[in-house]
């Protein structure tokens, strides 16, 4: 149980890295390569497209040659793409072509890692599982954050890459020779299995307006709480500690995900609702205190719904749990495009109060 829970955790913060490795290392790396901040953007959007449109083949490839053979596969991903960035990348179309590689392995990891878990870890203790293998959204944040004052600013921001690509070596070996799931050889080729389209739709479509309020924290967090007064090393240590609380408040709702039957989904929009308190009042944010109920709101219960709607949804479809989350996958990873772009563009024309109060509506 152990080892399946790190492996896919892993996993899935190693498909995570790239975007924000790029997005914390971004000065340095459009200074060298001579772009705009514009296609600093247009770069990450490509990677979420690329992972959106890699979803469902993933999840079926997974059902085919089971979880680890793609994790492996997907770690494989990263680690060219990085490795490329730090030895090949003169230029922003090749930088942009290797965040695209980087996007396929994400999209291919998700659904494996879902699989994964659901064949590797006991009833019971799945949706706590969960939890803790979608909090590494925050942990490769952490990694990117970390990779600035150690890495950057000491050898250079192509080693931050070359550093954390090499990271996914020992899973892609892990990946060949271990075993993730049931030890005994997985059949070959068989038909599909059947997946209730509709509701994997609508609930894709959920995953797009859920994922919308992060990507946009994630972007615009710091520099809102700035143009509302407050002081950026304020905003800074306020969001770590968001983060922090994410992680545990994700793990806690997976738990919760063990416990309580059917409910799964009614829980979540408890989540959504309380969410969106919370992206209100960060509309108004102009004190300390504010934000701080604000982000507490939003990472401990509005921005905490990952672990337990993948395994909601794997839990519910256990004869195509890679096929199922594959298709719920496109829908979060579009919402990292839309959430982005849109809160940028509807801050252009209008506010920070009006595009964070826009949030909730998505």
């Amino acid at each position: 149980m152990i080892r399946t829970l790190s492996i896919t955790t892993w996993s899935i913060t190693l498909g995570a890295v790239p975007v924000f490795l790029l997005g914390a290392l971004a000065v340095f790396v459009r200074d060298e390569l001579g772009f705009s901040e514009a296609k600093l953007g247009v770069a990450a959007s490509l990677y979420y497209l690329a992972s959106a449109v890699a979803a469902v083949p993933g999840g079926r490839l997974a059902e085919r040659l089971g979880a680890r053979w793609v994790i492996a596969l997907a770690a494989a991903g990263t680690t060219v793409a990085m490795l490329g960035v730090a030895l090949v990348a003169r230029s922003w179309p090749v930088l942009v072509a290797f965040m695209m590689l980087a996007g396929i392995a994400n999209g291919h990891a998700l659904p494996a890692t879902n699989l994964g878990l659901t064949q590797g870890i006991p009833a019971g203790r799945r949706g706590l599982a969960f939890g803790v293998k979608q909090s590494s959204g925050t942990v490769a944040t952490l990694l990117a954050g970390a990779a600035v004052p150690v890495i950057a600013l000491t050898v250079g921001w192509r080693w931050a890459f070359a550093m954390l690509g090499v990271a996914g070596i020992p899973l892609i070996v892990w990946g060949i020779a271990g075993r993730i799931t049931n030890p005994r050889p997985r059949p070959g080729p068989r038909e599909r299995s059947p997946v209730p389209t509709g509701p994997l739709v609508l609930l894709a479509f959920a995953g797009t307006c859920g994922v919308i309020g992060g990507s946009s924290m994630a972007a615009f967090y710091v520099e809102s709480a700035v143009a509302q007064g407050i002081g950026p090393g304020t905003a800074g240590t306020v969001l770590a500690a968001g983060a922090v609380l994410g992680v545990v408040a994700r793990t806690g709702w997976g738990w919760v995900g063990d416990h309580c039957g059917t409910a799964q989904f009614r829980v979540m929009g408890g989540l959504f609702l309380a969410g969106a308190v919370g992206f209100g009042l960060l509309s108004m944010a102009g004190s300390a205190a504010l934000l701080v109920i604000a982000t507490a709101l939003i990472f401990g219960l509005g921005w905490a719904w990952p672990g337990l709607y993948n395994f909601a949804v794997a839990d519910r479809t256990p004869a195509a749990p890679a096929v199922a989350t594959g298709v719920t996958g496109t829908g979060q990873f579009a919402g990292g495009i839309v959430g982005s772009v849109g809160f940028g563009v509807l801050l252009e024309q209008t506010s920070y109060r009006a595009a964070w109060l826009a949030v909730p509506r998505a």
